[in-house]
């Protein structure tokens, strides 16, 4: 039977029809884009030109009446000359401004209006200087003449008077100036508004389609949703359910259907077989293993490395118990291998490992420290009364002989015991080391305590 890419292939479709909506919206939406970027651009490169070039036209017209005004206050010639420098500067670019104007707008009667107020109003303002310049002269003359001209003084009247005519002449023609641009201005904001109402309805137009691409777009995803759900999500779920159960078994897996997931229902099942075989026997290595790691293989009993995990963790309670540690030693030990052998030396071991096991109690620690050392734990005991206990086990491991070879070889043993109520228990540790090896050192088989430690711990 030939498998078939179902769910790829209705997949692809949907996604093809999706897609090519989607890009049918971006062309539409692009070409209105482009569309109101030119109009954009025809009014920020034209009309809003324009309209700047005539506000800043009106702007330079009020800036040559205040030119002439210091025009007008110019005490000497120097300042009267400065003045009539700034004027012909305002005239060179009122002059361009009216000759854009003109290129960008229809001329007509208009603008040779606004030529005519522009060079009548630099007329006024020549003759203005002509009469400053005669001011100047007669006030001169007065400062430095000996007495009063009547006549002279008859004069800068008429000058004065005269100038004060030509600068009411020149504000009004600055007004019929404004007025005449003004006329522009409006009809450059009516061009703009008509285009931008264009731009709008054609905006509006493009929305209506660009609404009807993405209902359709939507309608299209909608319906990927929820085949991709029906036929993926759900399918996907139930195999992760099935999958997430501790003790997975293949008949757990649903498979159902003649697609790619089928097929990789079917792959999970195989794997998952052989995965419950390979576990089983990881986990029976791990358990070994895990034993092995903190117990000691010839005694059974726990290694020095899991004796101190343990005491890690009493460490934080040791301020709530009175703990004692016990080291103990097998005497003569060396003897014992050297005479009878490594393994029986290993029985021996094993052996009195299983007779302190069977005489203390269940809630002591106890590990084989290293060699024929064992340390102990005693929690909630009294020293004096784990030195009577140890010693009823001292006084069992000499009574009862162990048979090596056919021959029945008698075993003691010295123990070290230190007690501590608050410090650190490594200490206590090794004050019990230290009673070891004085009961080594006073003739081996008996009971030390480290009394003076004792002692001092307990104060």
């Amino acid at each position: 039977m030939r498998k078939s890419p179902g769910l790829t292939g209705r997949t692809l479709l949907l996604t093809l029809l999706t897609t090519a909506v989607s890009l049918a919206a971006i062309l539409l939406a692009l070409f209105s884009f482009s569309q109101y970027r030119n109009t954009i651009t025809h009014l920020s490169q034209q009309q809003i030109n324009t309209l700047l070039t005539a506000t800043r036209l009106v702007q330079q017209t009020e800036g040559l009446m205040g030119s002439s005004a210091l025009l007008l206050q110019a005490e000497n010639h120097f300042n009267r000359r400065r003045a009539m420098f700034e004027i012909a500067d305002r005239k060179e670019w009122i002059g361009r401004m009216v000759a854009e104007l003109e290129s960008n707008l229809d001329g007509g009667e208009a603008f040779a209006r606004i030529y005519q107020v522009r060079d009548q109003l630099i007329d006024n303002l020549t003759k203005v200087d002509q009469l400053v310049a005669q001011r100047i002269n007669l006030r001169a003359d007065v400062f430095h003449g000996e007495s009063s001209d009547p006549d002279r003084l008859q004069s800068l009247q008429l000058i004065e008077a005269e100038i004060g005519e030509l600068l009411r002449e020149n504000r009004r023609l600055a007004t019929e100036l404004s007025v005449a641009v003004g006329f522009h201005v409006s009809a450059i904001r009516s061009e703009i508004q008509d285009s931008v109402q264009q731009v709008n309805s054609a905006i509006a137009t493009r929305e209506g389609l660009l609404l009807v691409a993405a209902v359709i777009a939507l309608l299209l995803m909608l319906t990927t949703v929820f085949y991709i759900n029906r036929s993926v999500v759900r399918r996907v779920v139930a195999l992760q359910k099935a999958l997430s159960q501790d003790r997975l078994l293949p008949a757990d897996i649903p498979v159902g259907g003649r697609d790619e997931i089928t097929w990789m229902a079917q792959s999970i099942q195989r794997y998952v077989d052989k995965i419950n075989l390979h576990e089983a026997r990881i986990l029976s290595m791990n358990r070994e293993l895990e034993f092995m790691a903190t117990h000691d293989a010839l005694t059974r009993l726990s290694n020095r490395h899991q004796f101190e995990r343990d005491l890690e963790r009493l460490e934080r309670d040791v301020g709530k118990h009175q703990v004692c540690a016990v080291m103990v030693d097998i005497d003569h030990f060396k003897q014992v291998n050297d005479r009878f052998g490594h393994d029986a030396g290993d029985q021996v071991i094993i052996g009195f490992a299983s007779r302190l096991q069977e005489a203390l109690p269940d809630q002591v620690l106890l590990a084989r420290y290293g060699g024929e050392e064992f340390a102990m734990l005693f929690p909630d005991t009294p020293l004096d009364g784990v030195v009577r206990h140890l010693e009823q086990v001292r006084q069992q491991i000499e009574r009862l002989p162990f048979e090596l070879g056919g021959q029945l070889l008698t075993i003691t043993a010295s123990f070290g015991v230190a007690a501590c109520g608050v410090g650190d228990l490594s200490g206590c540790m090794k004050r019990a080391d230290q009673a070891l090896y004085q009961a080594k050192a006073s003739g081996r088989n008996r009971v030390v305590a480290a009394m003076a430690e004792c002692q001092e711990g307990q104060a």
